[in-house]
């Protein structure tokens, strides 16, 4: 198996066919890239205008010897997507907005034979925060969610029917001829849902969260469904685009390489030149990444990593949205399911790994909050620590030490695995009462009590931010200021930078 990184770079349908793509200033006519993630805007024209140009576009790669992703995004900012010759590319009958394009314009994209995937871009961010950017354009009096929601209360019960409107979407594209699809993820949200249900993971670095927390999560999801994983280094950060520096760019780059990851693109080569037309510092620090990485063998990918700690959790799409306006308290946009003290657990846990660097309240600086004040940093302290959902089976856990069992549902089956390792291989496993075996849970005193089990031992706790907690757990959570990851060929260790946007490699 190819354990080689795919390098990509970010462009538009309309640079790829009008004028000089960005990719050839900044990566030698393309012959330094793997592939492109293409936007396409395709509802100003009719629909047989549209197919023409995507089939351009298509070639056009092909030309270069490139794969490429066509990524979708106009219909997150606009509500009216019916084309001129009446095709509507997003509204549909049941009120819901969600991209739907036509089988024969997938055609025109695959006909070059060169189309990896399509890429629904922040369809977790459309999903929870109900198509927000038009929320705004009509001063927050109109709501257009991307799948009907049910009505319930129940966390379980409404996320497991978007999990069933996942699986239905993706065959709808696929019955179209949509070779595969893709999120890209700006909330570390909802990326076990995704892949359980074919979505491959793709997460954002820098942008308004720590990337190897974003990494993390979606490894987890990568690695726990048997997807590929994707990585968009996104330059931009809130409104601004470049919103981080060149260096700090390059060593997501970086990360990405040694952290496995089977893609990684930038968001967007429209950053790499200045206004004629020239290469900038960003273009340069690109370049001289895709020079050396393009086609450098690697010993292992995400699939090869051994974690030795793991947050065990259902993904219930909770950050930590706090505001009223902006990003309402509700779980998968549905405003009758609302995030309560099991929803934060995960967010503890990640307190306590990181040694006290991310915010116990949230996992970015969307978030309105007084700790989102902080100057934004890229790396975060993390021992060899992935997320599972609550649907893990034991051959993913084999490798771990140490585990958080928290939120709202895991299953018989995942408890099960979990109790075995503890009697078997010595897993110590952290966990509110909820999820202790009978047995176990009839033992408990107090609310912090440890539990000897065969090998390992059960920490029952009411509160994950107990300093009891913390101080048992030490000798898991590694050293302050440093990333490790151990695959089962190598062992990744970095040195973070005082700023956290860079890091030094102690040892490959």
């Amino acid at each position: 198996m190819d354990k080689k990184l795919k390098i990509g770079v970010n462009t538009f349908d309309r640079d790829v066919i009008g004028g000089k793509p960005a990719f050839e200033l900044t990566a030698d006519g393309g012959k330094n890239l793997d592939y492109a993630v293409c936007h396409f805007d395709p509802q100003n024209d009719t629909v047989d205008k549209a197919c023409k140009d995507a089939e351009k576009v298509a070639e056009k790669f092909r030309e270069y010897g490139m794969e490429f992703i066509a990524n979708f995004e106009f219909q997150n900012f606009i509500a009216d997507t019916k084309c001129p010759d009446g095709y509507d590319w997003a509204n549909r009958p049941d009120g819901t907005h969600l991209f739907n394009p036509p089988a024969r314009y997938i055609e025109a994209l695959s006909k070059a034979g060169n189309l990896v995937s399509l890429m629904y871009d922040e369809l977790e961010h459309c999903i929870i925060h109900t198509n927000k950017s038009i929320e705004m354009f009509y001063k927050f009096r109109k709501i257009m969610r991307a799948f009907p929601i049910r009505n319930t209360k129940d966390v379980f019960e409404q996320g497991e029917y978007l999990s069933s409107q996942l699986k239905d979407y993706l065959k709808e594209l696929k019955d179209k001829g949509a070779p595969a699809l893709c999120g890209e993820h700006v909330f570390p949200v909802l990326f076990h849902m995704f892949a359980e249900n074919g979505i491959f993971p793709n997460f954002k670095s820098q942008k308004e969260s720590y990337s190897n927390i974003q990494y993390a999560i979606a490894a987890g999801a990568a690695i726990e469904y048997d997807t590929e994983l994707s990585n968009c280094v996104d330059l931009w950060y809130r409104l601004t685009n470049p919103g981080h520096s060149p260096e700090e760019m390059y060593n997501n780059l970086v990360f990405s390489y040694l952290a496995g990851s089977n893609r990684v693109y930038v968001e967007s080569s429209h950053a790499f030149v200045d206004n004629k037309n020239e290469m900038n510092a960003y273009g340069k620090a690109f370049l001289e990444f895709s020079r050396e990485y393009k086609g450098k063998e690697r010993a292992y990918d995400v699939h090869d990593l051994c974690p030795e700690v793991a947050i065990i959790r259902y993904d219930d799409s909770f950050w930590g949205q706090n505001d009223p306006i902006m990003w309402r308290k509700w779980l998968f946009g549905n405003n009758r399911v609302r995030p309560g003290s099991k929803s934060r657990e995960y967010l503890r846990v990640f307190n306590i790994l990181t040694h006290g660097e991310t915010c116990k309240n949230g996992l970015s600086w969307g978030r309105i909050s007084p700790w989102s004040l902080r100057k934004h940093r890229s790396f975060a302290t993390l021992n060899n620590a992935v997320v599972f959902d609550g649907k893990v089976k034991r051959e993913k856990l084999e490798t771990l030490k140490l585990c958080f069992l928290c939120g709202h549902y895991i299953s018989e089956e995942t408890i099960a695995s979990v109790a075995s390792l503890v009697k078997e291989n010595g897993l110590v496993a952290v966990s509110s009462a909820r999820f202790l075996p009978e047995k176990i849970r009839n033992q408990v005193k107090g609310s912090y009590c440890e539990i000897k089990d065969g090998k390992g031992s059960w920490i029952s706790v009411d509160n994950f931010s107990s300093s009891r907690l913390r101080k048992r757990v030490e000798p898991f959570i590694g050293s302050k200021g440093e990333i490790r990851l151990k695959f089962e060929n190598n062992t990744v260790r970095l040195r973070i930078s005082e700023n956290g946007e860079e890091f030094e490699i102690i040892e490959k």
